[in-house]
């Protein structure tokens, strides 16, 4: 076992917030000589082979694979005992057992504590960065299952995932996304003082160019078919303005929405109002945010919203609902405004942006210098650097 070896238990995700968390810990680790090497759940929907629901107990037992690798480190996809439950899908499985022990250090960096449970039950108090609290990383998704789903998750899966996550918070040194998510953290596992790393941004890339923004459009970027982004709630304003004669127009970018929010948008005849844009590279989302009048956040919840603040540092300011996470920078008056899940008042903080220059071109101001004081790379490193040296000595 090499003491330069660090296993990152997450999850398995590709785009959204907690890869850029990933990328962000694995670039930090490597600048102290570290080796990362990451681990996560293989959900049972990709590679159904790995893991042994319910039917195929007595038959088979969970296995696991090298995966193609993530930000150039040596990745595994690991399977689980009934992966019908949310509770079971981190348990301590031979495959995991064997990669914690071939390794010297251990932390968790995913959405919410689940991945560092089978770093707890081998012995280890790790490090774990996590976005958001368990209920609010899946609230909304739960509202989209069957009857029969619901059910069991009330009964079982809620409850003992509940319980267990509070256990794993005691367990771990927590290092939270944002503000919202310690205070998150601090209530359910009874710690005071967690420490706060927020993803850095890119301020290099992210800059604003006045000369290119588009009087009148508004801008969102994220998972346009994650109903926690709560796409439809723009939508509804968008037509709200339109039927006021207040004309403006929206890019949704982040692959395809809804069929609900397409519908509406079809339904109200605003097709030549919203572009509908795939994914970006971070270039081309880039030249897109200097475009943006406003960014517009309409999510249920977010545990700080990555997005959000490139846009910031492009120089766009963000109207946002009360979410959790962007209510510690979007500052009301200031670098945006703040809603509640409002039709009216999401139309209402749209248009008082996008129709008063000198209010948008003092918030554009605001925004971006609040980014590049509390949220470039170097203050977030820092913080980094700090939560690690307080959880993995440095390698000999």
């Amino acid at each position: 076992m090499s003491n330069k070896r660090v296993l990152v238990s997450t999850i398995a995700a590709r785009s959204g917030g907690v890869p850029v968390m990933i990328s962000f810990a694995v670039e930090t680790l490597r600048s102290l000589g570290f080796e990362p090497v990451i681990a996560y759940y293989e959900p049972y929907s990709l590679s159904p082979k790995l893991s042994v629901p319910t039917f195929a107990l007595g038959r088979r037992r969970p296995s696991a694979t090298r995966a193609e690798p993530m930000f150039d480190c040596e990745t595994h996809a690991m399977g689980a005992w009934l992966p019908e439950f949310e509770f079971t899908t981190y348990g301590l499985t031979p495959q995991w057992r064997a990669l914690i022990d071939s390794c010297a250090h251990h932390v968790a960096v995913s959405g919410n504590v689940l991945a560092a449970r089978p770093l707890v039950l081998a012995g280890k108090k790790p490090l774990a960065w996590i976005a958001t609290d368990w209920h609010g990383d899946r609230a909304e998704r739960v509202r989209s299952y069957g009857v029969g789903r619901r059910l069991l998750d009330a009964i079982v899966v809620d409850p003992l995932t509940s319980r267990l996550e509070r256990e794993l918070l005691r367990s771990v040194v927590p290092l939270a996304l944002s503000e919202h998510t310690a205070r998150q953290i601090a209530r359910l596992s009874g710690q005071a003082n967690v420490s706060v790393c927020p993803t850095p941004i890119d301020t290099e890339r992210f800059v604003p160019n006045e000369g290119l923004v588009q009087p009148g459009t508004v801008l969102f970027s994220g998972r346009l078919d994650d109903p926690r982004k709560n796409v439809g709630l723009l939508v509804d304003a968008v037509a709200k303005l339109h039927q006021k004669g207040q004309a403006v127009n929206a890019v949704l970018v982040g692959g395809s929405p809804t069929q609900l929010a397409t519908h509406n948008i079809r339904s109200r005849g605003l097709e030549q109002c919203f572009e509908i844009v795939p994914y970006l590279r971070k270039d081309e989302l880039a030249a897109r945010l200097q475009m943006a009048d406003v960014f517009v956040l309409p999510s249920h919840q977010e545990g700080l919203c990555i997005a959000a603040l490139e846009a910031m540092a492009s120089g766009a300011p963000v109207v946002t609902t009360r979410c959790g996470g962007p209510e510690e920078f979007v500052l009301p008056g200031k670098t945006g405004l703040v809603v509640d899940f409002s039709v009216d008042q999401l139309a209402d903080a749209i248009a008082t942006i996008v129709f008063d220059r000198a209010l948008r071109a003092r918030m554009a101001s605001s925004a971006r210098e609040l980014v590049v004081t509390r949220y470039a790379y170097p203050q977030a490193r820092a913080l980094l650097l700090r939560a690690l040296g307080s959880a993995i000595p440095e390698p000999r």
